[in-house]
This record gives structure tokens, sequence and C-alpha cells, in this order.
């Protein structure tokens, strides 16, 4: 009866042990890929989705009330304009970026004492009055994971937003402008 020797034993076992070594590596440096291409697809699918909403609304939008900078350098991370597709005027959008999320409101002014009235941005109140805020819509979260938001305008009613994502080690960032149709 032949049998196999002890050396021969080991050497098979020593063998096995480095085929299911190097397959478990390969299984972890696939899982950890994926994981990342993941992140990094979330990242820009946040920031993509950002964009285009920022994008549309400021499109339409009736006026824009900040002042933006002429320049990345000076650049801002709020933008207030005039909602072009309510039905209402005088209502004002408002995105800013807050704890690493992007925020947007809606609010109104009035003259103090003048609620139910909503007045332009900009109105003189009647001699010895103010203006107030009201808002209309609560602040939501529209995207998170922002560490960097710029807006700037870099010609005639073009508007310039960068808006850089961060998750872990991973980053998207992204770049545009905007044409307003309505300004």
């Amino acid at each position: 009866m032949k049998s196999f020797t002890l050396v021969e034993i080991l050497i098979v076992i020593v063998t096995l042990f480095l085929v299911v070594g190097v397959i478990y590596a390969g299984y972890i440096l696939s899982q950890r890929a994926y994981e990342e291409g993941e992140i990094s697809a979330e990242l820009t699918q946040n920031a993509r989705v950002i964009l285009e909403r920022m994008t549309r609304e400021i499109r339409q939008a009736r006026e824009i009330v900040t002042e933006l900078p002429v320049s990345m350098a000076d650049a801002l991370n709020h933008i207030e304009f005039e909602d072009g597709h309510s039905a209402e005027r005088y209502h004002y959008i408002h995105y800013f970026q807050e704890d690493g999320e992007l925020k947007r409101e809606v609010k109104a002014y009035y003259f103090v004492g003048n609620e139910g009235t909503f007045v332009p941005w900009n109105a003189v109140p009647p001699l010895g009055g103010e203006i107030a805020e009201a808002v209309i819509e609560e602040a939501k979260t529209v995207g998170e994971f922002i560490v960097d938001l710029k807006l700037w305008t870099s010609e005639i009613r073009m508007i310039d937003i960068f808006i850089a994502l961060e998750e872990g080690k991973k980053q998207a960032n992204l770049l545009t402008s905007i044409f307003g149709r309505n300004l």
C-alpha cells in the first residue's frame, strides 16, 4: 500500500493555503474597489442633482437678489433670487451651504404691520416702517457631503457655480455656468 509522506502532505496544505489566500486577497481587493466606485458614483450623482436643480431654478429666476462677485476668488457660498416658477410674486429662493449640506428655503418680505402682503426685497417701507422677512418654506437639505460651494458672475447675465463634495477620501468637483432666461 502506497501512502503520502509527511513532507508531501505539508506541501499540499501550504499550497492550498497560498491559493485560498490569493483568492481571498483578490476578493477583498475587488470589494474595496466596488465600494470606492459606489462612493464616487454617489458623490457625482449628488453633485449632478444639486446642480440640475439649482440651474433650473436660477434660469427661471425673475431677479437675482444676491450681488455676486465677478471672480471665483471672491465667490459666495449662497444665492437668493426671485422664484420664476411660482405664480406668487415676491417669493425668493435662498440656497446656502451649512454643515456639509446644501440647503434651500423660500422666503418673502413684507412691511411690519402688514404681514399678509408681500413686497419686493428692496421695497422702501413707509416713513418710520421696517421691512421684515417671512419664511414660506423651511430650509430643507438638497444635497450632502458639500465641502465647498462657490457662486460668482463672470459675464453679463452669466452665473458660475462650483461645487465640491467629499466622502471619505473620495472627492467630486463640478463647475457649470448658467445663463438666466428671465434676467
